[in-house]
């Protein structure tokens, strides 16, 4: 295991560029396709879900004692089920690094990369991203110390902007349909926050100690995230339209100008996704092949992983199922099994508290 590189302000900024990303581009067409005009009721309930959440993994957090969770499993389990998460958790990581490749190119090619080979894409904006995974989590995540400020200026400048453009009334009314597009659109509102557990592959490298009001923000700021880009486009658009959008968070940019002269200022969103994105794949795949890998062949192991994604990204694949496959699976089966991931490693603290005679 590497040394104690980071500090606790490195994984809350982590989370919000990793999940941030998450929220605000891949789970935000979801939301929408399931709750429609309500998916800003839905995320707003989610609030109380969110919390709680964020709650039940500080307490684990301080029963793993600063051990990550496979090192915990070694010791409080059975060989199988250490080797189930393992290889479950590096798939998790793996395949949410091979979404955010495609979606990102799905999204370069529609709007800006129209002449350029998609292998010509792919290779140098994924090379970025290795680079980075190879160096480490202490690279990963003073770039994402470094990004946050820009991507943050860029939201807001983006939302206050288009005051002008946005007409709230809407918004209502709510509940038209009744409360199940509410419900469903909780369920996808649920799979962005459940990833703030991954926090607790990257304890070991941290030199002081997470705080859970700390945390309780970072929870907050990705609901912000997650809600204000989604009443923007539906303010903006109207829900009809926000729903047939794929991207709502970007088009919400093409309606921006500066001034009279001054249009077409979406260019500013592309170091938004593009920093979202690296951050995102180089983590989940920095997480995944330590996972997976052991330490004489990490290095071919990473770069395995990459050359894999890349082709699997270059496979062709219509927007349309892709987009169908994440909203129908991805997200329910990932929810389901960050829930189930969490409560097996409570059954285990409890077993382990249980041998040392301790109370929980």
């Amino acid at each position: 295991m590497d040394q104690k590189v980071i500090q606790a302000l490195h994984i809350y900024v982590l989370i919000i560029m990793n999940t941030g990303f998450m929220v605000h581009v891949l789970l935000l067409p979801n939301i929408l396709s399931a709750s429609q005009r309500d998916g800003w009721i839905s995320v707003i309930i989610s609030v109380v879900p969110c919390i709680v959440w964020t709650l039940f993994i500080f307490y684990i957090y301080k029963k793993l004692d600063k051990e990550d969770i496979i090192s915990f499993l070694k010791k409080w389990s059975t060989p199988f089920v250490t080797y189930i998460f393992t290889i479950a958790f590096g798939l998790y990581f793996i395949i949410n690094a091979f979404i955010t490749v495609k979606f990102t190119l799905i999204w370069a090619k529609a709007n800006y990369t129209h002449d350029i080979p998609n292998i010509v894409v792919v290779s140098l904006f994924t090379f970025i991203c290795i680079f980075a995974s190879y160096k480490g989590i202490r690279t990963i995540s003073t770039l994402a110390l470094l990004f946050l400020p820009v991507v943050t200026f860029f939201g807001i400048f983006v939302g206050l902007g288009n005051t002008s453009n946005k007409n709230y009334e809407l918004l209502f009314p709510i509940l038209e349909s009744g409360y199940r597009h509410t419900l469903n659109g909780m369920l996808y509102t649920s799979a962005g926050y459940l990833e703030i557990i991954v926090f607790l592959f990257l304890t070991p490298y941290l030199k002081n100690k997470l705080k859970a009001k700390w945390l309780l923000l970072v929870g907050i700021i990705l609901i912000m995230l997650t809600l204000g880009p989604l009443m923007g486009a539906i303010a903006e658009f109207g829900s009809v339209e926000a729903v047939k959008m794929r991207n709502p968070a970007y088009e919400q940019w093409k309606l921006l100008r500066f001034g009279y002269y001054i249009t077409r200022l979406d260019f500013l969103s592309i170091f938004q996704w593009l920093s979202g994105a690296m951050i995102r794949i180089s983590l989940c795949l920095f997480i995944g092949y330590k996972l997976i890998s052991n330490s004489k062949h990490q290095k071919w192991i990473l770069l395995s992983l990459y050359l894999l994604i890349v082709i699997g990204t270059l496979i062709h694949w219509d927007a349309t199922s892709f987009f169908n496959l994440i909203y129908k699976y991805f997200f329910p089966i990932s929810s389901l099994f960050l829930l189930s991931a969490a409560i097996i490693l409570l059954i285990l603290i409890f077993i382990k508290g249980k041998g040392k005679g301790e109370t929980l």
